[in-house]
């Protein structure tokens, strides 16, 4: 892609480096060693909405891939909107590395089908007793950052730097505090309700 394209608007939407989500099997262990936080079972891809027809057809295609190649992982999915007008598919698995199967399997199929763009974001709850955190998947930029979440729309940042400090050395970390985006109301929390 050269400079003219760009001048013209033309250019090839960038592609996630979807693999670094495998990276987070590591840092769920180095997160519960150092930290006691322990992943929820539930995952979120956030993207921007497209239409019904697509995303229902797109689900139900997750879910028949789901059932003919994981058998009885007790993997399951379904649609939330939040209130900021994005949506999201939610994942839910006790297992983690099924939970990361499935995410990064969601991201591919909504890639695939041309939706690279409308991807924002996919979002792995952690809880424990310093409470819940968030490990944020950012999908143009390729890296992770902590979120942890409070009443009042604020955000604990002792705990993100501390997750930060913990996990450098597992995930591609994103450098710039500033692209810590607070991801409020994200399905993640064990106990959140369906949507």
């Amino acid at each position: 892609m050269g400079l003219l394209d760009v001048l013209r608007g033309q250019r090839a939407p960038r592609r996630a480096d979807l693999d670094n989500l495998f990276a987070l099997g590591q840092a769920a262990i180095t997160l519960e060693v150092s930290l006691d936080l322990r992943p929820t079972g539930r995952a979120g891809v956030c993207f921007k909405s497209i239409e019904a027809g697509v995303f229902d057809q797109l689900v139900r295609e997750i879910e028949e891939l789901l059932r003919a190649t994981s058998g009885d992982t007790g993997t399951t999915i379904r649609r939330h909107d939040d209130g900021m007008g994005f949506s999201w598919v939610v994942v839910e698995d006790p297992d983690l590395d099924d939970l990361v199967t499935t995410t990064h399997v969601v991201s591919t199929s909504l890639e695939e089908r041309g939706f690279s763009e409308q991807l924002l974001c996919a979002v792995f709850g952690f809880a424990g007793p310093p409470g819940s955190v968030d490990l944020v998947y950012g999908y143009k930029r390729g890296t992770f950052y902590p979120f942890a979440p409070r009443a009042g729309r604020t955000r604990d940042n002792t705990l993100e730097l501390r997750v930060r400090s913990m996990v450098g050395s597992d995930l591609p970390l994103e450098p710039e505090l500033e692209r810590w985006y607070a991801v409020w109301d994200a399905p993640t929390e064990a106990d959140a309700p369906p949507g």
